[in-house]
């Protein structure tokens, strides 16, 4: 008697578990195939209009370079007061890049509070940047990138739901590629979603070619100091690895040589020379 009683409530457990579940695939797969509607304009085309303010002016490396300097001298104020001065741009201008940005800067905080093993706030702030990039209009090719890029840091807070994350990342990098082919960034992201994807679930299959398209694009069409140029030292970096864990030695250095030639201050790429030595 007692036995089937426990056999009973795990069957209704399993009935729970099943019917959130199916609920939780419900709820990502209409989120996943809803339709944006709106007219999504290039960055370049919005840029005939560029803001006045000089905070935007080679932005990407104003946050990089807050960020060395949290990591390197505890510094805690640049990141945040970064956030802060887009955010009274964006109620002046009302410009979608500014909101990119602001994206793109909680990303670097929220690295920065998980390596500072502050795991809570890593993932209150990576959502912050999600939810600002999914409000966002009319989103054209980079914002997609960077919201799967954003999407890709915080899968690793989803527990048992990082299966639905990792649809979602790769949807929206295949959209920033649809809507521009050359999008280094897009290919980037799909790249880095599938090397962190687990061979069981049918990851490693195609890193290789989507880092080696990136790499075979433009950071930027035209250089200019609004716009992101972020994705080609990542995609070296990534490729590295990819070739250091499949013991391809040959192919690990020669793309060393090259990052190394293009990216030499590169912390993260010279890290990854002591795990070819006498290989």
């Amino acid at each position: 008697m007692f036995s089937n009683y426990i056999q009973f409530i795990t069957y209704l457990k399993m009935i729970l578990l099943f019917k959130l579940f199916a609920i939780s695939l419900l709820f990502y797969s209409c989120k996943l195939e809803s339709k944006e509607i709106g007219n999504p304009i290039t960055y370049s085309k919005q840029l005939k209009q560029a803001p006045t303010d000089t905070l935007l002016i080679n932005i990407e490396s104003k946050i990089y370079n807050a960020f060395t300097l949290r990591m390197v001298s505890k510094e805690s104020e640049n990141l945040t007061k970064i956030i802060h001065d887009l955010n009274l741009l964006y109620q002046k201008e009302q410009q979608n890049l500014i909101l990119y940005w602001q994206g793109y800067t909680y990303y670097y905080l929220a690295i920065a509070h998980l390596q500072e093993k502050n795991k809570k706030e890593a993932e209150r702030t990576i959502e912050q940047g999600i939810d600002l990039l999914e409000d966002m209009k009319n989103k054209n090719s980079e914002d997609y990138a960077l919201l799967a890029l954003l999407e890709g840091f915080a899968i690793q807070f989803k527990g048992f739901m990082a299966m639905f994350a990792a649809r979602s990342i790769k949807n929206h990098a295949n959209q920033a590629i649809e809507m521009e082919t050359t999008n280094l960034r897009g290919y980037y992201v799909l790249g880095n979603n599938d090397y962190y994807t687990p061979e069981k679930y049918g990851g490693g299959k195609e890193v290789e070619n989507y880092l080696l398209k990136a790499l075979s694009l433009p950071s930027q069409k035209v250089p200019n100091p609004y716009l992101p140029s972020w994705g080609k030292k990542e995609a070296y970096e990534l490729l590295i690895k990819y070739y250091i864990r499949k013991e391809n030695w040959k192919a690990a250095k020669r793309y060393f040589q090259e990052a190394i030639a293009r990216f030499p201050k590169s912390y993260q790429i010279q890290q990854l020379a002591a795990k070819m030595l006498n290989k």
